[in-house]
Parts: structure tokens; sequence; C-alpha cells
């Protein structure tokens, strides 16, 4: 039964993928000058001919903010997008879908490269960076929600069939949903995971709105900690504040919980 569960298709918003088999997001290092490389759609199309049903990119950086490794593409910049052609051509050759990852890494990053103070929900210095970031403020909120719009927008332009939201182990994402990594106390902290979740709940509603077709995943981790519910608590049944609008579907990469479907 498994088996034959492995090898049907599935259909993921207006994209049907072939079989189970998810060519998961990781980091390449291919990426020159912050552009996708020729190396990159080489290594999309081999794993697209090996039989995957489904090709997910590395990351893509939402914002000039964001730079925490050197050889990272840089989504926001309009000049990815024949790299992006090539990739996508690539991999559809092989009549396989393929979908991007989007992110903001938040406080997860350095500003060697940017020489940009780091963003984060707030000035918590993350343990292997060790850089106080700068706690944004509302505006800068505003201004990185927009730049996943931004970004997912480039993305539908370079052929991408959908795109993946990075809201797992680095993410800016996870620092606002963490109550280790958000202290804040306005609408974007406090002790409840609503207030938390609200930087999530914008982030997915901009992406969509630059291209309403585009699905969209994410991957997420449950984040935890003593005053709240352990994750064989969470697996079962999230909570309505994780779920925005539009069709989704949520994977939870490395952390042993299943996959659930959102909306």
């Amino acid at each position: 039964m498994a088996e034959r569960l492995l090898w049907s298709p599935m259909q993921i918003g207006p994209v049907t993928v072939r079989n189970r088999i998810v060519f998961s997001a990781h980091l390449t290092n291919y990426a020159r000058d912050g552009l996708p490389s020729e190396q990159h759609a080489a290594y999309y199309e081999e794993r697209a001919a090996g039989g995957a049903g489904l090709i997910i990119t590395e990351e893509h950086s939402t914002h000039p903010t964001d730079w925490p490794y050197e050889k990272l593409i840089h989504g926001f910049d309009r000049e990815v997008i024949p790299g992006y052609r090539r990739m996508t051509d690539a991999v559809h050759r092989h009549r396989v879908p393929i979908f991007a990852q989007i992110n903001h890494n938040g406080g997860q990053a350095s500003s060697m490269y940017s020489r940009l103070p780091v963003w984060a929900p707030s000035a918590v210095a993350d343990p292997l960076f060790r850089e106080v970031p700068k706690a944004v403020d509302r505006h800068e909120i505003a201004e990185i929600v927009e730049s996943y719009a931004l970004v997912a927008g480039h993305c539908a332009e370079g052929g991408f069939d959908g795109i993946e939201l990075q809201c797992s182990h680095s993410s800016i994402v996870r620092g606002f949903l963490s109550p280790a990594t958000n202290r804040r106390t306005d609408d974007y902290g406090g002790p409840s995971p609503t207030g938390r979740g609200s930087c999530w709940r914008s982030s997915p509603r901009c992406a969509r709105r630059s291209d309403r077709s585009l699905p969209w995943a994410c991957a997420s981790v449950a984040t935890s900690s003593s005053r709240e519910a352990p994750r064989s608590r969470m697996r079962s049944r999230w909570p309505a504040w994780w779920r925005p609008p539009g069709r989704s579907t949520t994977s939870t990469p490395r952390s042993g919980l299943p996959r659930h479907r959102c909306s």
C-alpha cells in the first residue's frame, strides 16, 4: 500500500506531481554574484531526470539585509529572472514541476557580506553567528512582508510552478514565532502565538498577491517552550493562527513530524 502511494500522483493546488518523491531545498553554493548559475540548471535537471516528482530549489533571499553566506541567490534582484528561466526550463524538459524556496533568515545571519544591520524580531544574538541584530520596527516588518511578494513575482516571471516559504530552522518567520527570539511586547510579540504569528500570516498573503495562481508550500517546524504545548500534542492539530488563507501544503523537514494540509 505504502509503495503504491509513493508512486501515485498528488495535486498541490493547480500543480500535479507524478509521484510523492520530493527533492527538497538545500544549500548548493552554486550562486555567482547573487545570481543563479548554469550549474544550478544542470544540478536540478539531473534530479528531475532521475525521477523526482517535485523539485524544490535552495532558498532565495527576499531582502538586501538577508545575506548570511556568500553564495546566496538574491531573489529580490530582477537580474535573477534569466537564471530562473534556465533552471525552470531545464526541469520542465522532464515534465517535472519546480518550486522556489523563498526566505529571510532574520537574526540567523551576518552583516559581513551585506554591510547592513541584521534584522530580527528582537535584539537577541543567534548562538552561531553571535551578532546582535536590529529589532525591526513596524515599517521594516511591512518592508519584509512586501519583499516576499516581490520575490514571488520574480519566481512567477521566471517560470516556477510554485514557491515554498522557509519557516523552520533558519527564518525570520520562525524567529517571530519562537518566544526565545521574539521578546516584543507589541502586536507582533507577547505570550500568545497569535501575536507572534502575525508576521507569518502576512507573508503568504502578500506573496500570493503577486500571482494568485502560484501555489505555495511551507517548510515548518513546531517551536515550543516550557510554557507551550509539547510537540506530541502539536502533531494532531495545528492551531487556527497557523493557517493562512489560500491553497497550501505544509511540510516539516527534519523534525520527525508528519505532513499536514493547511487548507
